[in-house]
């Protein structure tokens, strides 16, 4: 039997290098997919009137407390109802949903703070993608990326023709970042009452999601890719 001394024995820690955030930051940068022009969206240069004045001042206080969101797992959702713009004889196309997200994700990646910024279309894509011989991701590798980004912006949800797959899809996609606390920031032409109505089986439990965690910005007014008469 051994009888010596125990054997001295270190500890190992790991730090983490500022180059890792930085190749991760690039990796994730809210605008990475943007053109010149989308790249250039800010708040400080946004064209701001009354049909947009309090959305752009609700998003502009969201991006300065993004720290104490993320702390908390706030979400955002920026939407319009066709219905309701109809009875005030306004817009819900047009605008300027998708304009502010640009906004937001540009004021995250200056701030350097991973996001995705995707449409709905491109996301159920990336994860069909993976469905193809020569991929080289697999599905739980897309939806890995889709759970644990720090935030995840989502243009234009719920404008697909859903089957029983991409409903599914996109409820645990929901779900795994309500149960996580990550940050979610959504455009939808449906207000939260409409959604069950496009997806009759998990459509209640998305909306009851997007209720309990969001900061609601409703943007009905005139459509601004229409050119004045």
């Amino acid at each position: 039997m051994y009888k010596g001394k125990p054997m001295k024995y270190e500890t190992a820690s790991v730090i983490t290098c500022e180059c890792h955030y930085d190749k991760m930051n690039e990796k994730y940068a809210a605008n990475i997919t943007f053109n010149k022009q989308a790249k250039e969206y800010t708040f400080q240069n946004a064209i701001i009137d009354a049909y947009n004045k309090d959305a752009m001042g609700a998003a502009a206080d969201f991006v300065r407390h993004i720290k104490a969101h993320q702390e908390e797992g706030t979400w955002l959702y920026i939407h319009a109802d066709t219905t309701k713009a109809q009875g005030m004889k306004m817009s819900a196309y047009g605008t300027g949903k998708t304009y502010l997200m640009q906004c937001i994700a540009n004021a995250l990646a200056y701030r350097n703070i991973p996001a995705i910024y995707v449409a709905e279309e491109t996301l159920f894509g990336e994860i069909k993608a993976t469905y193809q011989r020569k991929s080289e991701e697999n599905e739980m590798d897309v939806l890995r990326r889709y759970y644990t980004i720090p935030i995840l912006m989502i243009d234009d949800l719920f404008s697909a023709n859903y089957t029983d797959w991409s409903e599914g899809k996109l409820y645990s996609i929901i779900d795994s970042r309500y149960n996580e606390n990550k940050i979610t920031i959504i455009t939808s032409n449906y207000a939260t009452g409409r959604i069950e109505k496009k997806l009759p089986e998990n459509g209640g439990k998305i909306a009851s999601r997007i209720l309990g965690k969001s900061v609601m910005i409703e943007m009905i007014g005139k459509d601004r890719r229409r050119k004045p008469a």
